[in-house]
């Protein structure tokens, strides 16, 4: 899980604010919740009814978004790249967080290998957020099983660029923007498994600011229907949020507004999820 804080904005926001409404957890001024995606007072003021409600205190943490997202049938997934050990301490925190994350690393069909496990754990349209953690490879990859990439493409020791050059063959193991349409009919599965107001999110390192990646995330977040959130700025590791500035590719060429509007009046109480869509 996540926390989400006060004045993010966000398709996260989106997901918090429709599910306190379906939860009739209303503003301070006693009103259903605008769904604009952006965290403000009345924002903040069901978050802590529904803190009290769940007993898990007054802020969106890890706690409450658990909480809201079984009351109605909905969870997350989270897939990391431990190709890199380091990020044993994103697994640790990860699950620390509510989490149980599926573990990959240094694999030649990583990606198929993670629609398999993602789709093993989910049902159709009840995923409301699948997290991606792993390095960026210095803004090109949205990595799935690669491991850290990147020093071995800056290091000036031959064998290692060389084993760099084996690892870019790899390319049924992380996106890009050169190798997408190679690997958009593997992935393209995991489109039904989303929530109609759910969202994917990658952890990667600088992903958000080549215009080349940018570009590639506009075509996923087309291909999943659902937006996909990554970092601009280096990203640390140890972390299970992205820090610094945010780069979000919506689907159909929507902004955050127009997105999160389309389900200002949707109540999840009692309804099944997937009639939604």
């Amino acid at each position: 899980m996540f926390n989400i804080n006060a004045g993010e904005r966000s398709p996260r926001v989106t997901l918090l604010q429709i599910l306190l409404n379906s939860h009739a957890c209303t503003g301070s001024d006693g009103k259903r919740l605008t769904v604009d995606g952006v965290y403000g007072h009345n924002t903040g003021a069901a978050v802590t009814t529904a803190g009290k409600m769940t007993g898990t205190g007054g802020a969106a943490t890890p706690a409450l978004i658990r909480q809201l997202l079984a009351d109605v049938d909905l969870r997350v997934i989270t897939s990391v790249d431990l190709g890199d050990p380091r990020l044993q301490a994103d697994v640790d925190r990860f699950q620390r967080s509510f989490d149980d994350p599926i573990v990959l690393g240094g694999m030649c069909n990583g990606l198929g290998q993670m629609v398999q496990e993602v789709s093993t754990r989910a049902r159709p349209g009840r995923v409301a957020a699948l997290r991606f953690d792993g390095h960026g490879n210095l803004g090109e990859w949205l990595t799935v099983s690669v491991g850290n990439v990147a020093d071995l493409r800056e290091s000036k020791i031959l064998a290692e660029r060389r084993e760099y050059a084996e690892i870019a063959k790899e390319t049924y193991s992380y996106i890009s923007a050169e190798n997408f349409n190679m690997v958009a009919g593997i992935v393209q599965p995991l489109s039904a498994i989303f929530a109609p107001f759910g969202f994917a999110e990658h952890l990667g390192c600088t992903l958000g600011r080549r215009p080349n990646t940018q570009k590639m995330l506009r075509k996923l977040a087309d291909l999943w229907g659902v937006p996909i959130r990554v970092g601009v700025n280096l990203q640390t590791v140890g972390s299970i949020e992205i820090s610094g500035p945010i780069f979000t590719a919506f689907p159909r060429g929507l902004d955050l507004m127009h997105w999160s509007r389309q389900f200002q009046t949707l109540d999840l109480a009692g309804r099944s999820i997937s009639t939604v869509r």
